[in-house]
């Protein structure tokens, strides 16, 4: 464009600037630090990184997130979310455990992402804890509909979390001889079916 065409109100208007955006820029920046997750894992992303994915200065994003941490809890409380919705159309404890280990393994960067978030720090933060307790809640309506007691409610729950967790983590790093997610799967169910 000719400085004629950029000619407003008798000055010399700066040409836009490549990073400039409209729209929700946390969102956007969301979605790319998630992707970023997913491809190559929470260790190494960088808020320049998740900057230059968006198409904006990476100053720009501290008016979203506090920091890199902060930034990393919303990718988890997203990943907590869609959990939650695949979770939440389950009917029975075999279909519970099948959704939540196909998320697992199908996600296994967004999954050590979202089990690297500690539990103690949840209260600072009340999206995320909020997106976890949405899982928890859909774990006890299939698994504690016969356990009356609060306390047990919560051992129970707590139970399934251990086992999945540590079943996933061995087969995903290929200590469980397991043949198939489908025979994890079932050996899980059958491990959970009585808790």
């Amino acid at each position: 464009m000719t400085d004629a065409g950029r000619y407003e109100c008798g000055m010399i208007a700066k040409a836009a600037r490549d990073t400039y955006r409209h729209g929700n820029l946390r969102a956007e920046a969301l979605a790319a630090a998630y992707r970023i997750v997913a491809d190559v894992g929470h260790t190494g992303l960088s808020l320049r990184q998740v900057a230059v994915a968006a198409g904006v200065a990476h100053r720009s994003l501290y008016n979203h997130f506090e920091d890199r941490e902060a930034l990393l809890d919303a990718v988890a409380t997203e990943a907590y979310l869609k959990l939650a919705a695949s979770v939440a159309k389950a009917r029975t404890p075999h279909d519970y455990t099948a959704k939540y280990v196909r998320f697992a393994l199908a996600n296994r960067a967004i999954y050590a992402l979202m089990m690297s978030r500690p539990h103690g720090t949840m209260k600072a933060r009340p999206p995320l804890q909020t997106a976890v307790h949405k899982v928890i809640t859909e774990a006890m309506r299939i698994f504690c509909q016969d356990i009356a007691s609060p306390e047990e409610r919560r051992r129970a729950v707590m139970k399934i979390y251990i086992i999945q967790y540590g079943a996933i983590s061995l087969y995903a790093a290929g200590i469980l001889d397991q043949p198939s997610e489908k025979a994890l799967i079932a050996e899980l169910s059958a491990m959970t079916s009585k808790i």
